[in-house]
């Protein structure tokens, strides 16, 4: 099982001009601050006694056979790009 923990974020202001398509372009600054507040990301194989192979938690859940029926896009890209 593989846990990840990542503090959240803060913009004070230039929120998106750290990244590279918008400040080769048009330059920028951003001040950020992470804070005491986190998001959590499990992973591991499921057993085999289950009716799907993928099963995706956010809001709402997402058992699925194929990655391509995962909701989710940031979860279904990565884990395809993964295979």
């Amino acid at each position: 099982m593989i846990i990840s923990r990542t503090p959240f974020r803060i913009s004070f202001f230039g929120g998106g001009t750290d990244y590279p398509v918008w400040y080769n372009e048009n330059g920028g600054s951003v001040i950020s601050a992470s804070i005491n507040k986190y998001c959590y990301i499990t992973c591991r194989y499921l057993p085999p006694f289950f009716g799907y192979k993928y099963r995706i938690v956010y809001s709402r859940r997402d058992e699925v056979q194929n990655i391509s029926d995962i909701a989710h896009p940031s979860a279904r890209e990565c884990l395809a790009f993964m295979n």
